[in-house]
């Protein structure tokens, strides 16, 4: 029987290597003839047809990791306003990492109504230190270095690179804390969430503003997920899982 068992196996195992070689006959088929095709594409199409497997991978790494949006919303400021309700009448510290213009900021700064509440804002306000992608090179989002206008006495903004001016910030005592991500590229997304992680206690609020990038905020957040283990709520999404706000469960 142990010998009839072992036949059995290998005629399963032959069977299923078989298979992976016909798949693999059929997957370089695919390339030749993709790089036959490329030229036919324009740099927009391509950008465009990789914005698609992003969104697609975005989707399949929040449902591995048990997380599916029950609510779905059309704009930026309706999930604001989900994690302002939560945070209720607490000391809040919002910390918000891609300011530009102020727009996000100043509309925290109007709803956060307790006054021992803190909003920090940090960016170069120079623009993006690398090329994100087609449309948004090196430089881009640049406010030639002037400063936004936001008259509260409980916003400070923090001029600079995120790796000059984060390692001697000292956050505020606070009771809950916010994190607004909208620095975009990976390389400055990681570094802020590597910098802040002994921060990110359970309850802390994230909010990705272009998280269906897989090559950009989604990896930073993968990463930050795989090496520490963090277990996070998705409170809810927009419409193309590109904006989300999740919460630290454990």
């Amino acid at each position: 029987m142990e010998g009839f068992c072992d036949l059995r196996n290998m005629g399963f195992l032959g069977e299923r290597a078989m298979q992976n070689l016909r798949w693999n006959r059929v997957d370089n088929v695919l390339k030749r003839a993709l790089t036959r095709i490329g030229p036919m594409f324009s740099r927009r199409t391509i950008h465009r047809l990789d914005a698609a497997i992003s969104y697609l991978e975005t989707s399949r790494r929040l449902y591995s990791l048990g997380l599916r949006p029950s609510l779905r919303v059309r704009r930026k400021n309706e999930l604001f306003d989900l994690v302002i309700k939560r945070v209720g009448e607490g000391r809040t510290l919002y910390l918000e990492f891609g300011v530009f213009q102020g727009e996000s900021l100043r509309y925290w700064s109007n709803n956060l109504k307790n006054p021992l509440a803190q909003l920090h804002g940090f960016d170069s306000f120079i623009g993006l230190p690398e090329n994100w992608n087609i449309d948004s090179p090196k430089g881009f989002f640049s406010t030639n270095g002037e400063i936004p206008e936001i008259p509260d006495p409980r916003v400070r903004l923090f001029k600079g690179w995120f790796d000059e001016t984060l390692p001697a910030y000292q956050p505020p005592e606070h009771d809950k804390l916010v994190i607004n991500m909208d620095a975009d590229i990976y390389s400055s997304t990681a570094y802020v969430l590597g910098t802040l992680e002994s921060m990110i206690d359970v309850g802390t609020f994230i909010y990705f503003d272009e998280f269906a990038d897989r090559f950009n905020e989604l990896k930073a957040f993968t990463e930050l997920q795989e090496r520490t283990h963090m277990k996070f709520d998705l409170i809810g999404a927009n419409e193309m899982l590109s904006q989300v706000v999740l919460q630290r469960i454990g």
